[in-house]
């Protein structure tokens, strides 16, 4: 027998992997915007970061040329800090197509037992090994304060922390703590990606154990959830600029 879910506060599950498009990407999987973001962040982004040069690397292993820098980014704003449309769009991709991933393989159409919340968050910081050491940069580029900041990195930031609960056989509420809930899941996964920015340890270990320790914070916060979800997210923010300053410093 197939497991029905239902997701409270929200209309349907289209907003869910699709087969041919993964919202809220504008492309299919068989697209040529596809094909050099998702080269570009297999090949090229370990070594050159997130930026331009990993993505014109793709294109010219593909036979396309630089040109297509700006088909790549057409439905994105330049950052004011010159941030071009076509890194945040293959920021966007990362965001979006590892959280796609990390539902893929769920017995979801089954009657197997989900598995729990912490399992959920260490295999989606797995994901990011490949590019561990770039991890700090994608953070400021996702903190810019801007469109992209709203319409993007927020949004994909809850939905992940959505998807790892929802996804999970994590208890949930119908009340504000559903919002609190996941902003304090959410800030603890910005902390577990920072902290693995500068991890050198063998397979992310200490990466791991900090990840652990930040979500058994999150289980014990209980009842000590604030209502209002707009002072949650500016207090997310602040937590990844007071990190970002931290490892700056050190």
């Amino acid at each position: 027998m197939s497991r029905v879910f239902t997701r409270l506060y929200h209309p349907n599950n289209l907003e869910h992997a699709l087969p041919k498009i993964i919202k809220p990407l504008t492309y299919g999987t068989d697209s040529v915007q596809f094909k050099v973001l998702s080269n570009a962040l297999n090949k090229h982004v370990p070594q050159y970061g997130f930026n331009e040069r990993a993505i014109v690397q793709s294109l010219n292993e593909l036979g396309m040329g630089s040109s297509y820098l700006s088909v790549l980014g057409s439905s994105n704003s330049p950052s004011f800090f010159n941030v071009s449309p076509s890194v945040l769009e293959l920021v966007k991709f990362h965001l979006v197509s590892k959280r796609n991933q990390l539902i893929t393989d769920l017995p979801l159409d089954s009657d197997k037992p989900l598995p729990d919340l912490k399992t959920l968050f260490l295999q989606r910081l797995k994901l990011n090994e490949h590019v561990a050491p770039h991890l700090s940069q994608l953070l400021s580029i996702m903190s810019v304060p801007g469109e992209f900041l709203a319409s993007t990195a927020l949004s994909e930031l809850h939905k992940l922390t959505d998807d790892m609960i929802f996804y999970s056989n994590e208890q949930d509420h119908n009340d504000f703590a559903w919002y609190s809930k996941r902003i304090a899941l959410s800030t603890a996964y910005v902390s577990s990606e920072l902290f693995m920015a500068q991890d050198k340890s063998h397979n992310f270990q200490e990466t791991m154990e900090f990840a652990q320790s930040k979500l058994n914070k999150v289980s014990q916060l209980g009842s000590m959830y604030n209502n209002t979800e707009e002072y949650l997210w500016f207090t997310l923010l602040s937590s990844i600029n007071l990190a970002k300053s931290q490892i700056t410093r050190g």
